[in-house]
């Protein structure tokens, strides 16, 4: 009966479950915090390509008012950038600026042949693919990080001063 007991006590049935109980946790959190860093980086990309997107429009569009997306005319470089995140299916940016960084500091000279930087900034929600979107979390509220682009390219229109063009970004 003794020996009985203690080939129980020396059996290792159930032992692979208790591993995967201690594994479990942290191969999960390597795999989600994976998928949270390739959200970040895609919303990154695609951040850039509508910067580089704006950028272009802005250094040829010369004295033109208003821009053209998907067939809705647009009078404010914010509302054509918004308009161009939906269409290529990035997220809808928080900020949008473009400034003539010819000089020393930014300005709103825009004058032909200097080159013209736009800036774009959207709002990045960690922890989205765990919470399925909602943002939250329980009562704790996710994370965010704000992920910046920006995409320069030379004036080929003097566009003077464009009220299309606000606002002037502050920094280059």
């Amino acid at each position: 009966m003794v020996g009985k007991l203690i080939r129980r006590c020396r059996n290792e049935h159930g032992q692979a479950l208790v591993e995967l109980a201690f594994v479990l946790p942290l191969v999960l959190l390597l795999l989600f915090g994976i998928i949270e860093f390739g959200l970040a980086l895609n919303q990154d990309n695609a951040d850039t390509n509508v910067a580089n997107l704006a950028a272009r429009a802005v250094s040829v569009m010369g004295t033109t008012t208003s821009i053209s997306c998907n067939g809705a005319t647009e009078t404010t470089l914010t509302a054509w950038v918004d308009c161009e995140a939906a269409a290529t299916g990035a997220p809808t940016p928080s900020y949008v600026c473009v400034a003539d960084t010819a000089g020393t500091t930014p300005s709103s000279t825009y004058t032909t042949g200097d080159p013209l930087e736009v800036q774009v900034s959207s709002v990045f929600h960690w922890l989205s693919i765990i919470s399925g979107g909602d943002r939250y979390i329980g009562p704790v509220v996710s994370p965010t990080s704000t992920i910046t682009a920006s995409a320069t390219m030379r004036n080929e229109q003097d566009t003077g001063t464009d009220s299309f063009l606000t606002p002037t970004c502050t920094t280059g």
